[in-house]
């Protein structure tokens, strides 16, 4: 933009230079008459031969007169030129300075954008969206999940404590098991936070959606994913789908053992909980928590 202007003041200067030696070309000595020519009484009179007495003085003196009323002119038109020319520069440099205002915004606003992933119908259809986060570079994605326990780890009592994953009763399932959202931050190709959320704001006065209350939620808000951790990268949302669905079933076991809050909102108390399944007689996981193993999943720290 710079090499431009440039180049259109350098143009703007050349002319007028060359409309300033126009005007300075024009001289007094360039007048001439051939003849003379009177008219009076009706009638005109053209004189071709006449004897011409030399004055110099007077021929001096009228030139001097038509030389000082010609660059009188040449000034006045000089300065509206010079004056004409300066606007012309200025509406040019204002224009410039807005061009390259709106130019950097654009620069910096595109650089502050994190480039949208080439997301499906396919991750549409499975619960995975993206939004463009509030950060530099910075990714929303959001998973529409179930949070859905049907185990808990309940520890023997000895001194190694030994843990041991039983089924909770199905009537207790049905009233665990909630519409959540798992939310997902990405900066550039880095996974930087993983959160549960509740599907819909408590309150309209509420600028984001509520943390989903649950047992292994600090009452900060935080997630505590027990020693189970995601990949730090992704390259594509297959990678951010896996990261959820594994999320999912972590979900799916509460373990005793590392509990941040025992009575979670809208949630049954986690000794209601142990109580019933000390009742029941263990059984062979058969979800997809079965695809990681005991130590994935809500380990005492």
């Amino acid at each position: 933009m710079a090499r431009a202007a440039t180049n259109f003041e350098d143009e703007i200067s050349a002319r007028h230079q060359e409309m300033i030696e126009d005007l300075e070309s024009i001289s007094v000595d360039n007048l001439k008459s051939n003849g003379v020519q009177l008219s009076f009484g009706g009638k005109t009179f053209k004189f071709n031969d006449l004897e011409i007495v030399e004055d110099d003085s007077l021929e001096k003196r009228l030139r001097k007169e038509y030389k000082e009323k010609l660059n009188d002119q040449q000034t006045i038109i000089r300065e509206k030129i010079n004056a004409k020319i300066n606007q012309l520069l200025l509406m040019h440099q204002q224009k410039q300075q807005e061009l390259d205002r709106k130019e950097k915004n654009i620069k910096r606003k595109y650089a502050d954008m994190a480039m949208m992933p080439e997301i499906s119908e396919k991750h549409m259809l499975k619960g995975l969206s993206v939004v463009k986060g509030s950060a530099n570079d910075e990714l929303v994605w959001i998973y529409r999940a179930v949070y859905n326990p049907r185990f808990i780890l309940i520890a023997d009592g000895s001194f190694h404590s030994k843990k041991d994953r039983k089924p909770i009763p199905s009537r207790l399932v049905n009233r665990l098991k909630k519409d959540i959202l798992i939310v997902v931050k990405t900066k550039k190709e880095r996974i930087t936070s993983l959160v549960t959320k509740k599907t819909k704001k408590d309150n309209e006065s509420d600028f984001e959606l509520p943390s989903f209350q649950h047992y292994h939620q600090t009452n900060s808000g935080n997630d505590c994913w027990g020693t189970w951790t995601w990949e730090t990268k992704w390259n594509s949302p297959d990678d951010i789908m896996k990261v959820v669905k594994d999320g999912e079933a972590v979900l799916e076991v509460i373990n005793q053992g590392s509990i941040a809050t025992r009575g979670p909102l809208g949630l049954p108390k986690l000794q209601t909980l142990i109580d019933s399944v000390k009742k029941v007689v263990s059984v062979a996981p058969t979800t997809e928590s079965d695809v990681l193993d005991n130590d994935d999943v809500w380990q005492a720290i």
